[in-house]
């Protein structure tokens, strides 16, 4: 095994960069220097209505102790719950499954969770249309993490070695084509800032094509990735067009309207002069 692998030890396994966790930390001290003061003196200000003024200062000076502290460990430990909510959703996932199959071998017997989960598992590998779905909330979440891992590259902090804020990665849905995400971006950054890297987004989430646009009218911050996995217009699409204008005959409206004639006789198109017809001598 150790010839196999390696003998050497793998060591530490940061969960969070250094130089963002010194970031972080100092946030922190800032983050309870500025709270730990204004919430002593608020809360010593409220308490002396009630209470004598060396009491209220006393609790004023514990409040903010206790505040600041709190906020400052919030602030600390923010790289982390960040990367929790990163994976909020297969940690969830995991847990549900973990518990109800755990739940239901506790409650009648292994055997009969394991009867439960082949037919299950059959369905999803065997229908197609599950399988579909399945595969496309799967890309989902594969795409999420994948342009994060793209934007972690790409977008950092000039004369810095940190990587700056990170967009925030809104929700994803699966489309005809492939996917799209909505993207929230931070302070310091625009869509200008991808321009020219779709082609970095497309490899990153191993897809043919990404566009970027925006998502919104009123917020600039709020940007639609599309990503682009096949061309669902490359086979054969059935349409009932031409049955239903076979020799410009009536339309099919509503029930309430009368038939529409598609004589073809647009409006805007001058009609074309007719000539008078030469009589025979």
């Amino acid at each position: 095994m150790g010839r196999l692998f390696g003998d050497k030890p793998a060591g530490q396994v940061a969960l969070v960069d250094p130089p963002v966790s010194r970031v972080f930390a100092h946030k922190a001290r800032v983050a309870f220097f500025a709270t730990a003061p204004v919430v002593g003196v608020v809360t010593a200000g409220l308490m002396s209505s009630v209470l004598a003024w060396p009491l209220a200062l006393g609790v004023g000076v514990l409040a903010g102790l206790v505040v600041g502290f709190a906020v400052a460990v919030l602030v600390r430990v923010w790289p982390v719950l960040r990367v929790l909510w990163w994976w909020s959703t297969e940690i969830t996932a995991g847990l549900l499954v973990l518990l109800g199959l755990s739940g239901l071998a506790r409650f009648t017997s292994p055997l009969v969770a394991a009867l439960v989960v082949v037919p299950v598992v059959g369905v999803v590998a065997g229908v197609p249309v599950v399988r579909r779905f399945v595969v496309a909330w799967w890309w989902c979440a594969v795409v999420r993490h994948r342009l994060r891992a793209c934007f972690a590259q790409f977008i950092r902090t000039p004369g810095k070695g940190h990587v700056a804020s990170l967009p925030l990665i809104l929700a994803a849905r699966p489309t005809p084509a492939g996917e799209r995400v909505w993207v929230w971006l931070r302070p310091g950054l625009d869509l200008t800032d991808l321009d020219g890297r779709t082609g970095k987004l497309a490899v990153a989430c191993w897809a043919g094509e990404a566009r970027v646009v925006r998502a919104s009218a009123r917020f600039a911050a709020l940007i639609r990735v599309d990503i682009t996995r096949r061309d669902p217009l490359a086979r054969l699409v059935s349409s009932p067009l031409p049955t239903l204008l076979d020799g410009y005959g009536p339309a099919p409206v509503s029930p309430g309207m009368p038939p529409l004639d598609l004589g073809l006789d647009l409006d805007d198109v001058p009609e074309p002069p007719v000539e008078p017809e030469r009589r025979r001598r």
